[in-house]
């Protein structure tokens, strides 16, 4: 009995020291409800000493306003932001690239796409002055973020100005992602131990692997 009772204190006490992670999931139009989701699993992040919060991307994109909401919590974030467009077939597109580019790590699955981020209006057509007006300041906002990670402002500005999508591998090969990995696992894996500059220009060591996973779900009220 004394040996169970052992074994059990120290199984307890490995979980409790394996490192956290608040997963997210952004599936469907990015909205006002994505801000809010977001957001609280940012906070339940921070309250429990995550290690990371994981963005789980697959979305077609969304408004810009709730995008832009979004990217600031992500950019202000105390714990480092991965953002991983999964699963295979999925994408990061229009307002989901935006999302991806900001977070501390971007991250993509086999098969998965990216881009296509030109601003348009839904059942309306915009006349070109516009249309400049709204891509001038999509394009400064955008190179804003990419820029501070160290990313493809250049190219990323492409999928403003001409609607340029990628795969997975073209964002990797031209600096606009850090890494391509086939689950979620050998994500954490790969990210252990790795050095990330945030946001604050501040140096931090993701520590990742064999990582808890906690689902964050909107409860309600």
């Amino acid at each position: 009995m004394r040996t169970l009772l052992v074994l059990l204190a120290v199984l307890a006490a490995s979980v409790s020291a394996a490192p956290k992670v608040i997963a997210v999931n952004v599936g469907g139009v990015v909205h006002p409800v994505t801000v809010e989701i977001i957001g609280h699993a940012i906070d339940q992040a921070a309250r429990e000493n995550a290690s990371a919060v994981l963005m789980r991307l697959n979305t077609p994109g969304g408004l810009l306003d709730a995008t832009r909401e979004i990217t600031s919590r992500i950019v202000a974030s105390r714990v480092p932001v991965i953002a991983y467009v999964t699963p295979s077939g999925g994408r990061a597109a229009s307002a989901g690239f935006f999302l991806l580019e900001s977070a501390d790590v971007a991250a993509m699955a086999p098969g998965t796409n990216t881009g296509a981020s030109s601003p348009v209006l839904v059942g309306q057509q915009m006349d070109p002055v516009m249309r400049s007006k709204v891509e001038n300041d999509a394009s400064a906002w955008l190179r804003s973020f990419v820029t501070k990670r160290g990313r493809n402002a250049e190219l990323a500005e492409q999928t403003i100005r001409q609607a340029k999508a990628f795969t997975e591998k073209e964002a990797l090969d031209n600096h606009l992602l850090d890494l391509i990995v086939p689950d979620e696992r050998r994500l954490f894996d790969e990210l252990d131990g790795r050095e990330i500059k945030r946001f604050d220009g501040r140096s931090e060591v993701l520590h990742t692997r064999c990582a808890v996973m906690s689902v964050y779900r909107a409860s309600v009220r």
